[in-house]
Parts: structure tokens; C-alpha cells; sequence
């Protein structure tokens, strides 16, 4: 089983005063407060199926269901031409998902990206009367596994659709929220991040855990008006990273300089304190911080990405490594105009800068720049995603204000060179 997690950063405004604590590249949340539920009863699921025809793509695309296994194939998921995609995650030199860039479809491949398959729920496309954007946000265990709710509070929310064969089929069950982030360890242990609203300053949220896959779960932390909590209202929180059911890490920003806004549980998210042991280079003093949650190559071993914007305006991505399971963090090097990063091993992390590809083998500390053959020189790297040394994808655009068009590249030599898949 291997996670991913590739960050997107997009450019800073100098207009700070104006963002009421939300960095630009953070969308801003959606000011619908989610009562806290009661006891969630056992809910049954309902099971979506795709109909549509058959096709026969390089791989096939037809799985058995796993909730209940059968002799015959399962339908097949309907190709879907030239789509525009931004988010992706790959599993194997094959096997990746991808949202398409207006968030309204979860699609899958079975070539490496040559082919694209609608894996969207039935009873979501086309999209629900009166629902103008899915805002799919999927986390994705495997190339099998996948769970998301759809993000318009106005339409087909209050549900999580969870699949593990690709996309063929999804048990749908009802939940106590909207507008949730999720992040699970395996198949049945999981968090929930909800939205609860956003305003002068603040960024509401609730916690929720579960132990059973989504079916039922249970709130551990919210925000309520007048209390103070251990996780402050202050802040934009941009999303969660859990090492087991008790340790985890939320991490945003805030509007104050040189302020790492990076607060962690150990007791799974009951309660939060703020991590302020981690150092900043003298160089990037002064600046404005987005600090992710950390992502974990094994039980010790994680690397922890902050965004720097420095009184000079200019932008960094500046690298942190842990060797303790997150107990302390220990800076690597910066990229500069760094806004995605991959890692796919302990010591094996690629990064994007501007037009520039890195990689580095030592856990950050050195830095190579392979060939990147069959990418135009001028392109920007947008999204990146590695699964080995040899096999990665690369979304760039020519233009860093538009994003029009973007471009999917494909390598199997390690970034020497590069095989345009899209458009």
C-alpha cells in the first residue's frame, strides 16, 4: 500500500491585510456551519453501480465487486475523451486517478494515462439539479480504494461514496457532514476534517473519527462559539496527516510572520498542542508560512513541506525532515518557486520550481536536475507524481497565469525524457 501526496501551491499575494487569514492559493471555506450529531445510528449502505457500456481499453477496466464476488465480469466504465485534469495520483506504472479540473469528475486509468475512464458515481453525472461543482476531493488509499463527499452543501452532500475496485462500484452511506477532508490509515480506520465556516480571522472546524470503513463515526473535537480550544479558531486550515489512531497533525497558516502553523494530537484528536520547536533559517526571516501536514515514507521517517513568502516577495519551498515519527523537524533545503512536491522514498523526493524538475536521493540535502527532454523549456511545473525512480507523470502549462492549456507528460526513464499524453 502506498499513499501519495503531492501538494499544490500556487503564487502569494502581497494583499495580506485583505484575505481575512486565507492565503490565495487556500480556496476559500464555505460559510455553512454543520450542527454537531449525536450518537450516528448504523446506517445500511446503498451500492451505485456504472451501466454504461462496455469498452476495451489497454488494460481492462472491469473488476470484481468486493462486497460481493461474482462470476461475471462487472460493466465496464465508459471512456472519457481529452479530459483536463489537474489533481492525479498514481499507484503503479498503470494504475492512477484524477480529478478533471472543473471537480466534477473522478476518473481512472489503466494504461499509465493514455486513456482516460469516468469513474464518477451514477447518481452524480450529470450533476444533481441545483448543484453547480462537485469540488471532488478523493482520498485515495490504492489504486482500488477511494472515498470522498461531495463538497456542495447545496446538492448531493451529507454522503461518502467509498469504492475499492476502481471505480466499477461505490457503497454510498449518509454522514453527520459536509465539506470534510478525509485521511484514513487503512480500510476501516479513518478522519474526517469538516468545514464548519469561516470569518474574521477564523477557521471553524470539526473532527470526526471512524473504525468501520465511514460507516458510522464519531465526532472528537469541534468548534464552538464563545470556547476556546486547544486547537485555536485562528488560522486556515488546510488539512490532516494521521501516523496511527492517536498521533496526527493539522497544519495552515496564519497572517503572522515566521509563524509555523502546524498543531499536533496524541490523543487522536481530542485534544491539540502547537508545535513551535521548529527552527527558520535566517534566510527566509520575515516570512509568511503555509505549512502542510507531513507526509510519512514509514513509522519514523516523514517530511514536513512549508511554503515561504519573504519580505522580498519571493517564493520558496522549504523542506523539513523528521527521523523520530514527528517528535522534531530538522530544515533540508529550499526550492526556489517551489509549489509541488512528491515523495515516493525514504530518501527520494522530486519537486518542481518554476520550469525547473529536482530530485534529490538524500532526503533533500542535494538536489539534481534531470534532462526533461520533450517538455517545452518555458513550461511551468504545475503536479507531479512519481511511483518509482523511472515511472512519473508531470501537468505544465505556458502560461502561469491562466494555466491554459494544460499539459500531461508522461516519463519511464526517470525524467530524461518525456512522452505528452494530454491534450
Amino acid at each position: 500500500m502506498k499513499q501519495k501526496l503531492v501538494l499544490y501551491l500556487t503564487l502569494l499575494s502581497l494583499a495580506l491585510a485583505a484575505m481575512a487569514c486565507q492565503f490565495p492559493w487556500e480556496a476559500t471555506p464555505t460559510a455553512t456551519a454543520t450542527e454537531p450529531p449525536g450518537e450516528t445510528p448504523e446506517t445500511p449502505t446503498e451500492t451505485v453501480t456504472q451501466t454504461e457500456l462496455p469498452i476495451t481499453p489497454t488494460e481492462t477496466a472491469t473488476a470484481t465487486l468486493t462486497e460481493t464476488p461474482t462470476e461475471e465480469p462487472a460493466p465496464a466504465l465508459p471512456v472519457f475523451p481529452n479530459p483536463v485534469i489537474f489533481d492525479f495520483s498514481f499507484f503503479t506504472p498503470t494504475k492512477g486517478w484524477a480529478v478533471t479540473q472543473d471537480g466534477n469528475h473522478l476518473l481512472i486509468t489503466v494504461d499509465g494515462g493514455t486513456n482516460w475512464l469516468d469513474a464518477t458515481p451514477a447518481d452524480l453525472s450529470p450533476l444533481p439539479a441545483g448543484v453547480s461543482t462537485l469540488s471532488l476531493n478523493p482520498f485515495y488509499l490504492d489504486e482500488n480504494t477511494a472515498w470522498f463527499t461531495p463538497g456542495n452543501p447545496g446538492g448531493a452532500a451529507g454522503r461518502i461514496y467509498q469504492t475499492q475496485d476502481s471505480g466499477v462500484s461505490w457503497s454510498v452511506t449518509p454522514v453527520p457532514f459536509n465539506n470534510a477532508r478525509y485521511f484514513f490509515l487503512n480500510l476501516t480506520s479513518g478522519y474526517a476534517l469538516v468545514d464548519l465556516g469561516a470569518g474574521a480571522g477564523s477557521h471553524y472546524v470539526a473532527l470526526y473519527q471512524t473504525v468501520d470503513g465511514g460507516a458510522n463515526w464519531t465526532q472528537v473535537f469541534t468548534h464552538e462559539p464563545g470556547e476556546s480550544k486547544s486547537l485555536p479558531e485562528s488560522g486556515s486550515k488546510s488539512g490532516l496527516a494521521f501516523l496511527d489512531l492517536n498521533q496526527g497533525w493539522i497544519g495552515g497558516n496564519n497572517p503572522m510572520t515566521d509563524y509555523f502553523y502546524l498543531f499536533t494530537t496524541a490523543d487522536g484528536g481530542v485534544t491539540w498542542a502547537h508545535e513551535t520547536d521548529i527552527s527558520l533559517p535566517a534566510a527566509y526571516a520575515g516570512s509568511f508560512l503555509e505549512t502542510w501536514p507531513p507526509y510519512f515514507m514509514s513509522n519514523t521517517v516523514a517530511y514536513l513541506p512549508v511554503r515561504a513568502l519573504t519580505s522580498g516577495s519571493d517564493n520558496f519551498l522549504l523542506v523539513y525532515r523528521s527521523d523520530d515519527s514527528g517528535q522534531t523537524w530538522t530544515f533540508q533545503s529550499a526550492i526556489p518557486e517551489g509549489r509541488v512536491v512528491d515523495f515516493t522514498m525514504t530518501d527520494t523526493v522530486w519537486a518542481g520550481g518554476g520550469t525547473a524538475l529536482l530530485k534529490t536521493t538524500d532526503g533533500g540535502s542535494t538536489w539534481t536536475a534531470p534532462a526533461m527532454a520533450g517538455i517545452p523549456p518555458a513550461d511551468f511545473i504545475l503536479n507531479l507524481d512519481f511511483v518509482d525512480d523511472l515511472n512519473g507523470w508531470a501537468l505544465t502549462t505556458p502560461d502561469d497565469y491562466t494555466w491554459v492549456p494544460l499539459r500531461l507528460f508522461h516519463t519511464t526513464d526517470g525524467g530524461a525524457t518525456w512522452t505528452q499524453l494530454l491534450p
